[in-house]
């Protein structure tokens, strides 16, 4: 699996707070202080002073140096923990990704090796995005679970038959009808967005599956240029993986509709109606503001 890259280490957050930190700065004033004194003895203002200045970069970097997080690697990958369909997806891309690196190996040394090591962190990347995806999928699935069709249809069909045959229904029948009805239409899209990731991930795996063969291909015919319409192939897979995660995240419009509104509707519903004044009832008497006195 792909490890932090430097960069990526370097601007995190225990690095910033190291940069700024008392400790930083102390750092910065021993190493100073040492690097004059181990150049007072040589008499010269220059080398004093370019002493001070090493010995305090000296300091600062280390502190900064162990600041740094460890170059760790990436999530564990289970696909055993997680259900099916989304478990066989993410052990089709692991088993791309063993193909790949079981290639380079047998791969002798020299410009091909070394370039097809150099995207052997894209796969990386497709898998743990694929994981991703399939991890969003799970959940999904679970949330899924907690509607219930039969029963939501059921309870529609009897909100429906309280209403009077060319009434209307109140308000709150009307909100607990439209309650109903959303339930179903988040089903309805929860079914339809499950149904469309896995059918693209099993595209985008067989893309991944494609393009360790042309890998392998490459091994053999020895095409070292050949490597850079792998490496776009896996940048573009990992591209889509990426936006699909991001999709299984913003799933907060397919949650259910809540009870507020037929909390709403209750409210209302219990509030008595205004009522017309009758013509035939004696006017009511108004009350003036008081006049301030002059």
């Amino acid at each position: 699996m792909a490890s932090l890259s430097f960069r990526d280490r370097f601007f995190s957050p225990p690095v910033g707070r190291a940069l700024t930190s008392p400790s930083g700065i102390l750092a910065l004033g021993a190493g100073a202080a040492v690097g004059v004194l181990a150049t007072v003895a040589t008499g010269g203002v220059a080398a004093i002073v370019a002493g001070g200045v090493i010995g305090g970069l000296v300091g600062y970097g280390g502190r900064v140096a162990l600041a740094l997080p460890k170059k760790g690697r990436g999530p564990v990958i289970d696909p055993f923990a997680i259900d099916e369909p989304w478990r066989h997806a993410v052990r089709d891309a692991i088993h791309a990704r063993t193909r790949f690196s079981e290639a380079v190996r047998s791969f002798r040394d020299g410009p091909l090796r070394e370039s097809l090591a150099s995207i052997a962190d894209q796969i990386d990347t497709a898998v743990e995005e694929c994981w991703n995806v399939a991890q969003g999928g799970q959940r999904l699935a679970e949330a899924r679970k907690q509607i219930d069709d039969r029963e939501v249809r059921w309870e529609l069909q009897q909100a429906a038959g309280q209403i009077p045959p060319g009434g209307a229904a109140t308000s709150l029948q009307a909100a607990t009808i439209e309650s109903l009805n959303a339930q179903l239409a988040s089903a309805a899209r929860m079914d339809d967005l499950m149904r469309t990731t896995f059918d693209e991930l099993k595209l985008l795996n067989a893309r991944l599956d494609q393009a360790v063969t042309q890998a392998i291909e490459l091994s053999v015919a020895e095409r070292p240029a050949g490597v850079g319409p792998v490496g776009s192939d896996l940048e573009a897979i990992v591209d889509r993986l990426t936006a699909m995660d991001r999709a299984m995240h913003d799933l907060d419009a397919l949650s259910p509709t809540s009870s507020s509104a037929i909390g709403e509707a209750e409210a209302s519903a219990a509030a008595p109606a205004p009522t017309e004044p009758d013509p035939s009832d004696p006017p009511r008497p108004q009350t003036l503001p008081p006049t301030p006195p002059s």
